[in-house]
């Protein structure tokens, strides 16, 4: 047994500046697990509910909270022969999700749960990856059958998995129409993840604006947009705009405030529209296959994929570094305050920001 430094929560908090770091014990490792020093973390809005007893799952007393790594392998169990001391990865934990807040992690590296990190990630840019990037391809590859040349609406596009969508969306050929809070985070959309047409949201009706510049698309023959990602929940205001045929996914809903959206069953009968879930974790569990598929969808794209001449990779939040398992209660905090823009992700160990 042997020690180490973890964000251990033994009560719950009303802020995650309340948050503490703790030494925990690490428990020898068995046959079939890998023990992987943690380089960077990413910081998800479920991380802040979970903390504070918010979210739908609450685990038992105390926990390390924290779904997503990225690291290297310091030892592997007697069982295991697809990992290798020193090899590089990311992926989450076979306990519940959780442990990632913390300077190291055991785990067992089942399929779809841990992975070499592709050649030309970072650490940091890998640790973005685990949970925004299958949810936008399943949503706009697997659920919504995306083709090249349709239209695509993306809500909160300069966000975490907002951006995933747009560069999903322009890698698989689609015209996209991307929506952000300000002029800052338009520019981002804009320029460094390549969206077609970008909208402030907060300058009145953005159902009317996305309507117009779709007429403005040569060769567009019909009214609206065909597929409509949205992880905010404005889905009532998504039929306004949604073409015949089309298909609204529905990824979230973090701009509700708590509350979510009925949506007119007749608004959709009346566009021919679908209204498609999304939710990559049941998805893993109650269609496996789509797993392997959707993550050699990723990987391909990290390897072939281009937009604007670069290649693509996670949109990081870059104003801001946090470094060290202290700051991953201001780390949260930014991000539930939207004072973000694309993944969060917080340095756990020196070596982050160099590989």
């Amino acid at each position: 047994m042997s020690p180490q430094k973890a964000l251990l929560v033994r009560e719950l908090v009303k802020s995650p500046r309340e948050l503490r770091v703790s030494d925990v014990t690490v428990d020898a490792l068995d046959a079939d697990s890998v023990r992987i020093s943690i380089v960077a973390a990413g910081i998800n809005f479920a991380d802040l509910l979970m903390v504070q007893g918010k979210y739908q799952s609450k685990p038992t007393l105390p926990f390390v909270p924290g779904t997503e790594f990225a690291g290297h392998i310091t030892a592997v169990g007697a069982n295991v022969v697809e990992y290798k001391i020193g090899d590089r990865v990311f992926g989450s934990s076979t306990n519940g999700g959780l442990g990632a807040f913390a300077t190291s992690i055991t785990t067992i590296p089942a399929p779809g749960i841990l992975f070499k990190i592709p050649s030309g990630l970072s650490y940091r840019e890998a640790a973005a990856c685990f949970i925004i990037y299958p949810t936008s391809w399943l949503a706009l590859v697997e659920k919504a059958k995306l083709q090249r040349g349709e239209i695509v609406l993306v809500h909160a596009a300069a966000g975490g998995v907002g951006s995933t969508a747009v560069q999903i969306a322009k890698h698989l050929g689609a015209i996209v129409i991307g929506t952000a809070g300000g002029a800052a985070k338009c520019a981002i959309v804009k320029d460094r993840l390549g969206a077609d047409y970008v909208i402030d949201y907060t300058k009145g009706d953005w159902a009317a604006e996305v309507n117009k510049i779709v007429r403005q698309i040569p060769g567009r023959d019909k009214p609206g947009v065909d597929v409509i990602y949205d992880p905010v929940g404005t889905f009532i205001q998504d039929t306004k705009c949604v073409a015949w045929n089309g298909r609204i996914l529905v990824v979230g809903f973090a701009g509700g405030d708590g509350k979510i959206e009925a949506v007119p069953a007749n608004r959709l009968l009346l566009k021919g529209a679908s209204l498609i879930g999304v939710f990559w974790g049941a998805s893993t569990i109650n269609e496996n296959e789509v797993v392997g598929r959707t993550w050699h969808g990723i990987f391909d794209m990290f390897g072939t994929g281009h937009i604007n001449g670069k290649p693509i990779r996670p949109l990081l939040f870059d104003a801001k570094h946090y470094r060290g398992l202290e700051s991953v209660g201001d780390a949260m905090i930014d991000l539930g305050a939207r004072k973000t823009y694309g993944k969060v992700v917080v340095d756990i160990a020196e070596s982050s920001s160099k590989l």
